[in-house]
């Protein structure tokens, strides 16, 4: 019933249900304490005033007992002295606290005197047929005490016994109800905005992994209908992706068959200066084609149930390059290892990336490993000319190169920090683009750390 309620119709059935309830607790609160206010109020206020009317009326001549009578009685208060007790209460019913304290206050008699306390749901003294239920639709009191000449006096109580309830105003309870009510409807509007926040933290998830993960459908017809969608959109998203991925892969396959037999030939023509030429193109094809490639499957997702030493990735990429005559030095480094998600090939690409770009516009590159807080900051720095403001936004971009000044050498396809970006996004991680102390660029690559490194 409640899956075919919609989200307004949720919420104004919370808001009716919190003010039933509100009703009933209240209504529940006051008749319990209208209950207890029986033997609070008459174990002290009420018990003193009889046993008060009692002895005045003992010691009261027959001249001077309409006087005090006329004294006792009052709109709430009716008090009677007669020969008979009339109605008492049944003597096989449990004796009250409140008739111990009566008779006890009172001169002793042989035999005892007669004190008796009824609780009556009306005018006419009719008991209640079941004494609980008396209780609760009780109006008012009748007690009964013997008098030391054999009559009885009769004092009917009416109207509300007890204004407060342990010494504080019934409104401080009403307070306590209200704000338990709303917590209560809080944590109801909670529950149901819950499958939103699901909903919410899968379309997050999605921006970092587009591996479809269906979301389970539950809440308000039109939330369901919302997350049903999402659902749907992400498997389309998925199939066209790994779409793409199939058909660049084919693509670049095909395409480093020709590419192999023009590099070929392109051997075989003499050496001069335009064999030279033909072979750089080719090899710049062929690199644009293997990025366009990469860039296809790691933007698909990375694998973040993998765990890898970034400080042996980065010791190892140092190393290389330094013996290849590259001017790659390391900087700050852990003391021991440092272990990153992620798969070794992905994270070393990405950082290959990074050192490529500074060895190409800035002439060297200078690599550190830190820690902040979750993450492991990776950062490339060169003496290069530095990367522009207005042109950082677009670093990172596919096919987007920054302006001549760092590209003054050519080639490329502006794919390798769009490469490194995507890797460290599909791992949690990011990349941001700086200065470096002194001039130059400084590329930080921040990947989440696997549970537990330190």
């Amino acid at each position: 019933m409640m899956a075919r309620v919609g989200i307004v119709g949720r919420l104004i059935l919370i808001l009716l249900a919190a003010l039933v309830l509100v009703q009933l607790v209240t209504t529940a609160i006051y008749l319990w304490r209208r209950d207890q206010a029986f033997d609070a109020r008459l174990s002290s206020p009420l018990a003193d005033q009889a046993t008060a009317m009692v002895a005045l009326v003992e010691k009261a001549s027959p001249e001077e007992l309409p006087v005090l009578l006329r004294a006792f009685n009052g709109p709430d208060l009716l008090v009677t002295v007669a020969d008979g007790h009339g109605a008492i209460r049944d003597e096989r019913q449990p004796r009250r606290p409140i008739e111990a304290l009566i008779r006890e206050s009172l001169p002793p008699l042989d035999p005892p005197r007669l004190v008796s306390i009824q609780y009556q749901p009306s005018r006419d003294g009719s008991a209640p047929r079941r004494r609980i239920l008396g209780r609760f639709m009780a109006n008012r009191v009748v007690v009964t005490v013997g008098l030391a000449d054999g009559r009885y006096l009769k004092a009917v109580a009416d109207g509300e016994l007890m204004t407060r309830l342990f010494g504080l105003q019934p409104g401080f309870f009403a307070g306590i109800i209200g704000f338990t009510v709303a917590l209560l409807a809080v944590v109801l509007f909670t529950r149901e905005s819950r499958p939103l926040r699901r909903l919410a933290g899968a379309v997050q998830a999605f921006g970092r992994d587009p591996e479809p993960r269906p979301v389970k459908e539950a809440g308000a017809s039109e939330v369901r209908v919302l997350i049903r969608a999402f659902n749907d959109m992400q498997m389309r998203l998925a199939d066209l992706m790994r779409n793409r991925a199939f058909v660049l892969g084919a693509m670049a396959h095909d395409l480093r068959t020709y590419l192999t037999r023009l590099r070929l030939r392109a051997e075989m023509l003499p050496d001069d200066s335009d064999r030279e030429g033909w072979v750089r193109n080719l090899d710049h094809m062929h690199q644009l084609v293997e990025d366009s490639l990469t860039f296809a499957r790691v933007s698909f997702g990375a694998d973040r149930g993998a765990r890898s030493d970034v400080a042996r990735i980065l010791t190892h990429e140092v190393e290389e390059r330094a013996a290849l005559g590259a001017a790659v030095t390391a900087g700050t480094m852990p003391a021991g290892p440092l272990a990153v998600v992620g798969s070794e090939a992905a994270i070393a690409r990405a950082l290959g990336n990074l050192v490529d770009n500074a060895l190409k516009y800035g002439g060297s590159a200078e690599l550190s490993l830190t820690v902040e807080g979750p993450f492991a900051v990776l950062a490339v720095e060169d003496r290069g000319p530095g990367i522009p403001l207005d042109m950082r936004a677009a670093i990172g971009t596919p096919f987007q190169q920054a302006d001549a000044a760092r590209t003054r050498n050519g080639g490329g396809a502006g794919l390798g920090l769009a490469i490194a970006r995507e890797i460290a996004a599909g791992l949690g991680g990011g990349l941001e683009v700086g200065d470096r102390p002194g001039g130059g660029a400084r590329v930080v690559l921040r990947l989440p750390l696997a549970p537990g490194a330190a």
